[in-house]
């Protein structure tokens, strides 16, 4: 074939010769012009959406006819690029549509979002769920205009198509059509966005709609991360496809209610989530659903709020909401029972089938249970006439009084078990607080209602005298004195009883701390450094955390050295050990905890949720930065991951080396902590023979001069957890 190629070459270029060498010097007339060619292939602009870092999806318009929808939608990057190509024969290209109506019961206010194109979930076919379109079934139905703009028929016909749940299509209605979209290369780049358009297909509106807006997504992420609330593998993200999706007729296979306000109630519920069983019993009853990994209980701690009936934790007062007060005047009795159940343990005899709860029982009663809290708010306790003499004894005097000023008596201060009335004594306040080994919180907290260190005097006030093993400078040094105790009031309401009473319920006094400097009244007294923000702890946890709330001053007790306690055993059954300061706490409770990048409630890789960027708080500096907190020494465990052999001990770290490895000790490799100790950090028993502070090694510690921040500034600690600031 070679061979016959070139000696076809060879003839052709002769024959050109030949005719060559023969013509007359004339030239021939030309010939008639060509036909036009056909029209060709729409050309593109705009960015390839395989190439896309990010997609982000708008629907501008639809329309509706004989029970057809008809809408256009556009795909654009952050930077306002279009993004075509998607396309039903590419695999990676999951696009999907859903369709929902909002219906308002007869003879009320309460609105429903109810899904259409619905599935069954059971073999029996009584339980239902939201199908969808997608594209990859149709390929016809999309039209890619080449610029990022899209038309998408939906291939059902409403007026015909038979919905499995029985659900009719009504044009006069408002429709939600939702968009997801999900694509996931075999490189492991993702893509994922949510959209929606809500409308009237009869008048074409988009304006004037009925809504059913309760909640935003923004108050979610008070607790939330928004990587942690990319339900279903990372597809649904906006509320708004969560609304429509999780809807009043959807159910799980063993018919439990996933509709939105019924799952997300019972899901916070936990492990407090309570029934009867079918003999009358009280028993557990978390929230389980049956998923495609099998049935799935949420027994855990997931709503780290007291009171539980605190629902303005998520039903905030936010003047955008349409529906903002729709939970109170037209309750959903499927959201009751998330938390209640459908036999509720606080019901004493079985209620009539017929009733809902909301026949007898009013909303308002949930917005009763912050009033003791709302009213211990404007509560205070004044400390005054404070001394210190040469044999440790510190004096002073002090008050509980209301907003009015009228002072609370011994009767109305709460102390049951635990729970006891402190005034927590503390100085060093602007380095973390007094060590451990000189002052244990244990020895610092002063129970006024014992008899032995508080007096109460006829007129109410308190007179406080107790022995504290002080530094010798006590006087010259910052101290505070924080107040930690309850006042009981009558149960729903503001007025305060005796907590001897049966109605009585306690709630914390939050009141500043007392801070002076003895031997100079007139001098500024130092504060802690700002860490975190006390509005998110608030913002998660309301008016109580786990004990002992006055604010967020935790670190007063869990100080950086406090002893480490039990924490179980390894593996080969060497007892393990964990710190119990504020800060390793604060990282490692349960709830806080979630792993690296999984998703959870608070995720690792968004540290943003405690420690605010806020300009006000310090900017981006603020609790990020390292180095601030030289000449500290903070209680570790010498290991996570003990040898066979091996017995966990209490070793200290510096200041920068022990945030790190609040978290991070369990993963450590060898090199990485040779990292840190030869960039000055340090961690475990003494340096050498020639350096040793003291017998426990903490000097070591405090003496430690961290080169850290150097390196690591505020915006890389951030993008080291994968999140810009």
């Amino acid at each position: 074939m070679i061979t016959t190629k070139k000696a076809s070459l060879a003839l052709l270029i002769s024959s050109a010769f030949l005719i060559s060498g023969c013509s007359d010097g004339e030239d021939g007339n030309n010939g008639e012009d060509g036909q036009p060619g056909g029209p060709g292939a729409p050309g593109t602009s705009g960015l390839h959406i395989d190439m896309a870092a990010e997609a982000i999806a708008e629907i501008s318009n639809a329309k509706y006819a004989d029970g057809i929808i008809t809408l256009d939608f556009d795909l654009e990057n952050k930077e306002g690029i279009g993004l075509y190509g998607l396309s039903a024969k590419n695999e990676f290209h999951d696009f999907r549509f859903s369709l929902a109506q909002l219906k308002t019961n007869e003879g009320s206010d309460l609105k429903q979002w109810i899904s259409l194109l619905n599935e069954t979930t059971n073999d029996t076919g009584t339980t239902f769920e939201q199908g969808f379109e997608q594209i990859k079934n149709c390929e016809e139905c999309l039209v890619d205009h080449k610029d990022g703009a899209y038309t998408y028929t939906f291939n059902t016909n409403l007026t015909t198509a038979v919905d499995p749940a029985g659900v009719v299509f009504d044009p006069q209605l408002t429709q939600r059509i939702a968009i997801e979209m999900q694509f996931e290369y075999a490189s492991g780049h993702e893509l994922a966005e949510n959209a929606h358009y809500d409308w009237i297909p009869a008048t074409n509106a988009t304006e004037g709609l009925e809504t059913r807006e309760l909640v935003t997504l923004e108050t979610c992420y008070t607790c939330h991360q928004p990587d942690s609330l990319k339900a279903h593998g990372g597809r649904r993200l906006d509320l708004e496809n969560c609304q429509s999706c999780h809807n009043g007729i959807v159910s799980d296979p063993n018919d439990v209610s996933v509709e939105l306000g019924h799952m997300l109630h019972a899901i916070h519920m936990g492990p407090e989530r309570e029934g009867k069983d079918a003999e009358g019993n009280v028993v557990p009853m978390p929230y389980t659903i049956a998923g495609y990994g099998g049935d799935h209980a949420f027994d855990y701690p997931a709503f780290p709020t007291k009171p539980f009936m605190d629902c303005a934790v998520c039903h905030v007062q936010d003047e955008e909401l349409a529906d903002k007060d729709l939970w109170l005047t037209n309750a959903n009795a499927n959201a009751c029972t998330g938390c209640h159940t459908d036999s509720p343990a606080q019901h004493k005899s079985d209620k009539n089938p017929e009733l809902v709860c909301t026949d007898c029982h009013s909303v308002e009663v949930h917005a009763q249970a912050a009033k003791p809290y709302q009213a211990a708010k404007d509560y205070s306790v004044e400390v005054m006439n404070v001394t210190i003499d040469a044999a440790n004894l510190i004096k002073f005097d002090m008050k509980v009084m209301d907003a009015n000023g009228e002072l609370a008596s011994k009767d109305e201060v709460y102390k049951q078990g635990y729970s006891k009335p402190y005034m927590v004594v503390s100085w060093d306040v602007e380095k973390d607080y007094p060590d451990y080994n000189q002052a244990p919180y244990s020895q610092r907290r002063i129970d006024i209602k014992d008899e032995t260190k508080a007096i109460w005097n006829a007129d109410n006030t308190v007179s406080v005298a107790v022995t504290i093993n002080f530094p010798t400078d006590i006087g010259s040094r910052s101290l505070e004195v924080l107040p930690v105790l309850k006042v009981c009031f009558e149960e729903g309401t503001d007025k305060r009883t005796g907590c001897d009473a049966e109605n009585a319920y306690p709630a914390y006094v939050q009141t500043p701390a007392y801070r002076t400097v003895l031997a100079n009244a007139e001098a500024v007294v130092g504060e802690r450094r700002s860490i975190v923000d006390t509005a998110s702890c608030h913002g998660c946890h309301s008016y109580e955390f786990y004990h002992d709330s006055n604010g967020v001053n935790c670190i007063a007790c869990h100080t950086n050295d406090k002893s480490l306690k039990g924490n179980g055993k390894a593996s080969n059954g060497a007892d393990l050990l964990k710190s119990t300061s504020f800060m390793y706490k604060a990282h490692k409770a349960q709830g806080h905890d979630n792993g690296h990048g999984g998703s959870g409630t608070i995720l690792k890789t968004d540290c943003t949720t405690c420690h605010s960027a806020v300009e006000g708080y310090g900017g981006l500096k603020y609790g990020f930065e390292l180095g601030r907190n030289a000449g500290q020494a903070h209680a570790i465990p010498s290991t996570q991951s003990p040898a066979a052999d091996e017995v966990v001990e209490t070793w200290y770290a510096s200041p920068d080396a022990a945030a790190c490895m609040s978290c991070h000790q369990k993963y450590l490799s060898d090199s990485a902590m040779s990292h840190i100790n030869s960039n000055g950090g340090y961690f475990g028993a003494n340096k050498d023979a020639e350096h040793i502070v003291d017998v426990n090694d903490a000097g070591n510690a405090k003496d430690a001069k961290e080169a850290c921040a150097t390196c690591h500034s505020p915006e890389k600690v951030m993008e080291h957890h994968g999140f810009t600031l």
